[in-house]
């Protein structure tokens, strides 16, 4: 009888469409800052979901996806930088929708202290620079070295978590913090972090949702609908600002201000995976290769799976 049940939920959420049988199924999503959280539950989109979703609270996105790629979670958003990194690994994980920013890409900058001289990118010759080792952040200093010909090893990195490279920033060990949102908006709104460089104009993906390969194949309907949610989660949102950072604030204690800088940073559509999205995290990839902080090119094109959220 429980191998009977255990098919049945299996067929379940492999069908088209999530079922009642389905309603004892769990989809776990991988969060930072209860951002996910916050934009599904005040879009509405977690009223009537006929299954159990259940959430996970990480520091930034590569603990993400090594809990992703060992079957803890079942979702989470990536940027490509940190999704390059785990494939890099031997991660068995797949990006299953897209990102497309709507504006200025100002939710990654490299931030440093109010009174700081640094106020270019040549300004970091000889300096030192705390970002979470193949993050987004990571590829940000990268990019816009690369983009004002400063050779790689002509600045310093320090591979650090969001907080330790913000107590770094602060007690003078690192002389800049190249980091994402929310940590931008909190340093800057909160902390009057100053940004040297941030994210428009470069080359930094747009980034992608991301689940392994066991999920697809036990969890592919319950996938299919979460994404479809957060597509319409996502729309509503771009409409209604002002009430996502109310709740974003009320369930994080963030400042209304800082939450509200947040929100204005997302202004995303989830899209379906296009040839553009591959070619785009190809990029990154090879830039990390160029950049030594992977040792052997990495095809990303298996990395995509096109057949969940169409």
């Amino acid at each position: 009888m429980i191998r009977l049940c255990l098919a049945l939920l299996i067929a379940a959420c492999q069908a088209g469409v999530p079922t009642a049988a389905a309603a004892d199924a769990v989809l776990r999503i991988g969060d930072s800052k209860g951002v996910y959280k916050a934009l599904l539950t005040v879009a509405g989109e977690l009223d009537g979901v006929p299954y159990r979703v259940e959430w996970a609270e990480f520091p930034a996105t590569a603990p993400a996806l090594e809990a992703l790629a060992a079957g803890a979670i079942d979702l989470r958003g990536s940027a490509a930088a940190p999704l390059i990194f785990a494939l890099a690994g031997g991660a068995p994980i797949k990006a299953v929708a897209a990102y497309r920013l709507q504006g200025p890409r100002e939710s990654v900058a490299v931030l440093v202290l109010p009174q700081s001289s640094i106020r270019t990118v040549d300004d970091l010759r000889g300096k030192r620079v705390g970002t979470n080792k193949g993050s987004v952040g990571h590829h940000l200093i990268l990019a816009a070295l690369q983009r004002a010909n400063i050779p790689f090893d002509q600045v310093a990195i320090q591979f650090l978590l969001p907080s330790e490279a913000k107590a770094a920033l602060e007690g003078g060990s690192v002389d800049a913090w190249s980091t994402w949102d929310p940590y931008v908006s909190i340093g800057e709104v909160q902390d009057h972090l100053r940004p040297v460089v941030d994210g428009t104009g470069l080359p930094i993906t747009d980034g992608v949702l991301v689940t392994n390969t066991e999920s697809i194949a036990v969890k592919r309907a319950l996938l299919a609908d979460i994404l479809a949610r957060w597509a319409r989660a996502q729309r509503w949102a771009r409409e209604h600002q002002q009430d996502y950072a109310k709740l974003y604030a009320s369930l994080t204690g963030l400042t209304l201000e800082t939450a509200s800088q947040i929100i204005r940073h997302m202004n995303y559509d989830v899209v379906p995976i296009d040839q553009a999205t591959i070619r785009d995290h190809q990029d990154v990839a090879d830039l990390y290769l160029k950049a030594g902080v992977i040792r052997q090119r990495v095809d990303v094109s298996a990395a995509f799976d096109v057949s969940v959220y169409k």
